[in-house]
């Protein structure tokens, strides 16, 4: 199954590169990224941009890899990404790049293989941009809670503006 096998490589991550002395000071950012992830699967439940889809096994659905996803594989990836920031602009921008690039090209690797299937305007180029955000958000979160909220809050009504949810798929 590759849920296993991308949490097995998640694992070897987190025991590379995580220092779990540290961890606690990147806590309520994995949480902020969980309030915003879970929020975006109950409003778009029933109209999905992105969904996950089990290839291997039939009760595999996105909403059991997603959990996966949000309460394993993203807070692991989100310590290394925070605890590893770098220090000089030139290189936070860099920084910031690759791991957008990384996310992006799994995202795409993940399409192909149809494991990540788009739908209702999305498609991979949006990646991008919305790796982009959150990426410079979340690190604005870290830096500073309350800003970072403040600045999610319009961005969630943008997004929602440029992709609007039906009311009838709220029920």
């Amino acid at each position: 199954m590759y849920l296993l096998l991308v949490i097995a490589v998640w694992i070897l991550f987190a025991y590379k590169f995580v220092d779990w002395s540290q961890w606690k000071k990147q806590y309520s950012t994995i949480l902020f990224f969980m309030v915003i992830n879970l929020l975006y699967n109950t409003i778009y439940y029933n109209h999905t941009l992105w969904a996950f889809r089990g290839i291997t096994a039939d009760w595999i659905n996105h909403s059991i890899i997603n959990l996966a996803f949000t309460f394993f594989i993203c807070p692991v990836g989100l310590i290394i990404y925070l605890q590893r920031f770098p220090s000089s602009n030139r290189t936070q921008l860099l920084y910031v790049g690759i791991w957008v690039t990384f996310y992006t090209i799994i995202e795409a690797l993940f399409a192909h293989r149809g494991m990540y299937v788009y739908d209702h305007g999305w498609n991979s180029w949006h990646n991008i941009w919305l790796n982009l955000i959150l990426f410079v958000v979340l690190r604005i979160h870290y830096k500073n809670p309350v800003t970072g909220w403040l600045i999610s809050l319009p961005l969630a009504v943008i997004f929602y503006l440029f992709f609007p949810v039906p009311l009838e798929s709220l029920k």
